[in-house]
């Protein structure tokens, strides 16, 4: 893990947890960040969203939501708020796909972030790691799976660049 270097959103939001005091695995606990982040967080009938109001930030999740899904969702809706403005209805499908992937993206750093992955022991085979990866963040595997492909990728460009410079 040494090779692995965080980018700038992954620093932003290990740094925002830290600051509000959420160092351990346990304390990704959606009712807990919300709380700690000043959101309103509710139950919907009607799917899941992320809007502002004013001064007021509010997540809805879907009310029907599994456990795991209900998590990953929260992590995404959490990133629209704090990485967008606007009403995706309204916008050009090219700009509401971006939108996505970024919010994609600040899910897999928000719901495994950098300073807690010292809590999983990546000298393990990889379906262990994704495995352990699940039990302690309490997210879907597919989440892990990509989290860990993130990871790997940072670090094979990261030896690359060494052997090649």
């Amino acid at each position: 893990m040494y090779l692995y270097k965080p980018c700038d959103l992954e620093k932003r939001i290990s740094e925002a947890y830290q600051q509000n005091g959420i160092i351990y695995p346990s304390q990704l606990d959606e009712e807990y960040i919300a709380r700690k982040f000043d959101i309103l967080l509710v139950e919907s009938k009607f799917g899941s969203f992320a809007e502002y109001c004013d001064d007021l930030k509010i997540v809805g999740l879907h009310n029907d939501l599994e456990l795991l899904k209900r998590r990953e969702v929260f992590f995404h809706e959490v990133g629209h708020l704090f990485l967008h403005v606007g009403d995706q209805s309204k916008m050009a499908d090219s700009f509401r796909y971006f939108q996505e992937s970024q919010t994609k993206r600040f899910t897999l750093f928000a719901a495994i972030p950098y300073h807690m992955l010292t809590y999983i022991d990546f000298s393990q085979k990889r379906d262990f790691i994704v495995y352990e990866m699940q039990e302690t963040f309490r997210v879907p595997a597919e989440i892990c799976e990509r989290r860990m492909d993130y990871i790997e990728n940072k670090m094979f460009s990261a030896k690359l660049a060494s052997i090649c410079s």
